[in-house]
């Protein structure tokens, strides 16, 4: 059976402090990585789901591997490598703040095969999706994030693309022309404010989304802590969410683009979409973790079914 989706990306293993580093301090293991958050959000609603990346030979890509698989995340195309697993590590400095530290050089999740994507992609899945932090990694990642979208172009797929930038991975000066040439590729570009402005050079939203539209990007998707809206062939829809008490933002974005897309899979209206983008995101804020607290089909069903939004996404800084 065809995947409904692909993603490409590096999964990292995750250490959580719960408070300051000291004896007696709680610490949970866990995995990390925009893709992975995606692939699960979209797994557990049902959907075929093929993660591609590698892993190292050790403690963290093992349990990941094992994770993403008792998931139903598929891992066909996964490499099992020398070099090590990258980590990110994780402690609470207040109330909804966390500090998070890298420990991703040399790590095998910054390398791919040739391979890799083109197996995957020769299941002709319906959307590839892939995000700005990939390419930031290094010259074999951006390299890889380029060519799979080269060919799924070629074989028809649609391509979904997370500007996602990340500060502490590279400046402005280096992204911009690389996250602006993946945009022009991509079918669906989901983007904040400063993301977008990283691209298009605009800070106002609506001027970014007719900006990015005018460079031939089907579908825009703009996100805030209060709005987000969707440019696409029928104009601009805007679905407004509340504001929760952020527990962990961590994740929430992830969310949101895999409720997006999922609406977007089972063909559903803008407007559905982003509902469901704002649903999915909120239950990631309101929830320790970034991808733990996800919900089932069953459990989306219900919080759907309900007559006023059971849950409201909250905002998001980085």
């Amino acid at each position: 059976m065809s995947p409904d989706v692909v993603t490409l990306g590096e999964v990292m293993g995750t250490l959580r402090f719960s408070g300051q580093f000291g004896v007696g301090t709680t610490v949970t293991p866990s995995l990390a990585g925009a893709e992975a958050n995606v692939s699960i959000a979209l797994a557990r609603l049902g959907h075929q789901v093929q993660w591609v990346g590698s892993l190292g030979q050790d403690t963290f890509g093992e349990g990941i591997l094992k994770t993403l698989r008792g998931e139903n995340v598929g891992v066909d195309h996964v490499v099992m490598r020398s070099e090590p697993t990258g980590l990110l590590v994780s402690r609470r400095v207040s109330l909804e703040t966390k500090r998070v530290d890298y420990h991703r050089s040399g790590s095998a999740g910054r390398i791919f095969s040739a391979e890799q994507v083109t197996n995957a992609l020769a299941e002709q899945p319906k959307l590839l999706h892939v995000t700005g932090i990939t390419p930031a990694l290094g010259d074999i990642a951006r390299a890889t994030v380029t060519e799979a979208v080269r060919e799924a172009r070629e074989r028809g797929i649609v391509v979904s693309f997370d500007i996602n930038f990340r500060r502490r991975l590279w400046d402005v000066e280096a992204a911009r022309p690389v996250l602006s040439d993946l945009a022009r590729q991509a079918d669906i570009v989901f983007g904040g404010t400063d993301e977008f402005e990283v691209v298009t050079g605009e800070g106002d939203p609506s001027l970014a989304l007719e900006k990015m539209s005018g460079m031939g990007v089907r579908e825009v998707v703009w996100k805030s802590s209060h709005l987000a809206r969707a440019l696409t062939a029928d104009g601009v829809s805007a679905v407004p969410n509340d504001v929760v008490q952020a527990v962990d933002p961590i994740g929430a974005g992830d969310a949101f683009v895999a409720g997006y897309l999922s609406a977007w899979i089972e063909g559903r209206a803008v407007e559905q979409r982003l509902k469901r983008a704002h649903t999915l995101g909120g239950i990631i804020v309101g929830i320790d973790g970034d991808w733990e607290g996800l919900p089932t089909r069953r459990e989306l069903t219900t919080l759907e079914s309900r007559a006023q939004d059971a849950v409201r996404s909250g905002s998001v800084e980085r």
